[in-house]
């Protein structure tokens, strides 16, 4: 059949039309902008917490309506800022909840009950500007309340300003750098408060355990003064503790303490808190003096 001259005008009007449109969406696609990545290991929280500090420092709460920009590196997802006075413990900002705003940190729990907005603050009361915070919420796009680890330090605005800013990453996978964090925070607590601090080591629902990773404390006699997993070998001497392959753990772990000031041991075959098979577990450790009493802080990370 041959076409009118109406119909081959029609057909070439459409078929301009559909390369107008096509190259259009090409462009649009290819300037499409991409969605930020958020932290997703420690050494990225670190990061990224850093930055929001040096934001702070720079500019003060005039930083808070870049961190509140929907689409920002600073928000997006499960990405957001928070912010508190250091001196009043009130918030300041919250990049996903604005009703937390001027809520006394200290008062906060997660929602499983942990008190980590009171262990940050006691933290960060000495000399050290940076802690962690363990505890269960929901992320913002909801859901059941999963994992938080919150990687918080201390910073000064332009005028004097004295904050605390803080980020966190949901379901954090722990890894060596965490692990060395954790430690450093548990040995400045016991140096800077002695043996009150081992009951908050000891306690399971504590602010030095976060998942299947806790922290420890041992003697150079062999003796463990707190570990919230394994309490019962609190009750005797643990100078000849062997793992499952019959190696001497803690008199490997006590000529570490005695001869480095921190590091690891590695390769031990562990019981897992939650019971099965014994897991490959590598051991960090770092000394303490408590007096005329030496001491060796530690925590430890399964390898699969």
């Amino acid at each position: 059949m041959r076409t009118t001259a109406p119909q081959r005008g029609a057909r070439y009007l459409l078929a301009s039309l559909a390369l107008v449109l096509g190259c259009h969406w090409l462009r649009a696609a290819r300037h499409a902008p991409e969605p930020p990545a958020g932290p997703a290991t420690t050494e990225e929280l670190i990061a990224f917490v850093d930055r929001a500090a040096a934001e702070l420092g720079a500019k003060g709460n005039a930083a808070f309506g870049e961190f509140d920009r929907e689409g920002s590196v600073w928000k997006h997802g499960d990405t957001y800022v928070f912010v508190v006075d250091a001196d009043t413990h009130r918030v300041l900002f919250h990049g996903h909840d604005p009703t937390r705003v001027g809520r006394d940190l200290s008062t906060i729990r997660g929602a499983e009950g942990r008190a980590f907005g009171r262990w940050g603050v006691q933290a960060l009361a000495g000399k050290r500007d940076r802690a962690w915070i363990f505890y269960k919420r929901k992320r913002p796009g909801g859901g059941a309340p999963t994992w938080k680890a919150s990687f918080l330090r201390r910073v000064e605005g332009p005028s004097d300003e004295r904050y605390i800013v803080g980020s966190g990453v949901y379901d954090l996978v722990p890894d060596r750098r965490f692990v060395v964090e954790l430690v450093d925070m548990a040995a400045e607590r016991i140096a800077r408060d002695g043996r009150a601090a081992l009951a908050l080591v000891r306690d399971p629902k504590g602010p030095f355990v976060y998942r299947d990773t806790q922290v420890f404390v041992i003697d150079t006699k062999g003796n463990v003064l707190a570990d919230p997993f394994y309490p019962e070998l609190e009750r005797k001497n643990q100078i000849d503790l062997k793992d499952a392959a019959g190696r001497p753990v803690q008199r490997e772990l006590i000529q570490l303490v005695e001869s480095d000031e921190a590091g690891w041991r590695t390769g031990y075959l562990w019981a897992r808190p939650g019971g099965g098979a014994p897991g490959n577990k590598d051991l960090y450790v770092r000394r303490v003096q408590l007096g005329k009493q030496t001491l060796g802080v530690g925590s430890g990370l399964f390898v699969e």
